[in-house]
């Protein structure tokens, strides 16, 4: 059985172990530098743009990096949603972003882009060029800039209708040259093939685009889009059109 003496002698030598440890440990830290910076996740910002807004050195202890402040500055960007910095010891500091993807492009006295959520985002920074839809007929009122956030509801229901149109298919978005706003009224978009007009109305964006697409493929591919006037997408399970040689035709799908 061990004595009082002996499980005392144990213990400092356990805490002086413990404490050996601790100050190996802190020493360690504190003479780790930064000697490379790793940007993911980046595609269209420039990577040496992110790093020269991270603002770190080289050389820079890696313990006295404020992670927090560096994700901030990296933020910004228009271009950059979000970011995670994170210390990939024992030298290297880890940027990984999540740009703002654009999904339409708006003209306010110069050409814009929106993303998805309604954020406006400067014209293309880098050498990948952006062939997206126009939304047009903005308010005159309706300020653009940007960074801002537009949280106007007709914005908001354009830009339904092409996110909702790329997630159902990437061909279908591309189908979608200009989606026009009506103050409040229904919207209309413009095929990128003939530039026939679509009244869409509001609302219901997936049914919709789903009925417009099985009839372009099963009906207008086969036709050709010369003598297509318009098609009208807002009556329920149906899609109604005019051709230049018939007052009207519906089409049930």
């Amino acid at each position: 059985m061990k004595t009082p003496k002996k499980i005392l002698v144990g213990f400092i030598l356990l805490l002086g172990l413990t404490l050996s440890l601790v100050i190996g440990a802190n020493s360690w830290k504190s003479g780790l530098i930064v000697s490379k910076i790793v940007v993911v996740g980046a595609r269209v910002v420039d990577v040496n743009e992110i790093i020269q807004l991270a603002h770190v050195k080289a050389g820079t202890k890696m313990y006295d990096l404020d992670l927090m402040v560096i994700q901030k500055d990296v933020v910004s960007h228009h271009f950059l949603k979000d970011a995670v910095v994170e210390r990939d010891l024992p030298s290297t500091l880890k940027i990984t972003v999540i740009e703002r993807t654009p999904i339409a492009m708006v003209n306010a006295n110069e050409l814009l882009y929106l993303d998805a959520d309604g954020v406006v985002l400067p014209h293309s920074i880098s050498n990948e060029l952006f062939d997206l839809p126009m939304i047009s007929n903005l308010p005159a009122e309706l300020k653009v800039t940007p960074g801002l956030l537009i949280q106007d509801p007709d914005v908001a229901e354009a830009l339904s209708i092409l996110s909702t149109a790329k997630l159902v298919n990437k061909e279908l978005y591309h189908l979608i040259s200009e989606v026009r706003l009506r103050n409040s009224g229904d919207l209309i978009f413009y095929t990128t093939d003939g530039g026939v007009p679509v009244l869409f109305g509001r609302g219901n964006p997936a049914g919709k685009l789903l009925r417009f697409e099985a009839f372009w493929n099963d009906v207008v591919r086969g036709l050709g889009v010369r003598d297509l006037r318009y098609v009208d997408l807002r009556y329920e399970d149906q899609v109604v059109v005019k051709w230049s040689a018939i007052a009207g035709t519906l089409k049930t799908l």
